[in-house]
């Protein structure tokens, strides 16, 4: 998914490299969900349960 991949590759060239090792590995784990959840998580349509992810999804939108 181009929008995806576009907001991710935003997000490693400008914020990865800011995150502790814990959200790097929460990162790591982000990735192992489907695209389309992903996408419907950073466009707002769907609100994950965990905490955690809500706030990695809020890292990636603020820096992508």
């Amino acid at each position: 998914m181009l929008e995806l991949d576009l907001m991710l590759e935003g997000f490693l060239d400008r914020g990865y490299s800011a995150l502790e090792n814990e959200q790097k590995l929460l990162f790591a784990r982000m990735l192992e969900f489907e695209d389309q959840l992903l996408l419907d998580w950073l466009m707002g349509y769907v609100i994950p349960a965990d905490e955690s992810l809500r706030a990695m999804l809020e890292k990636i939108r603020n820096n992508s």
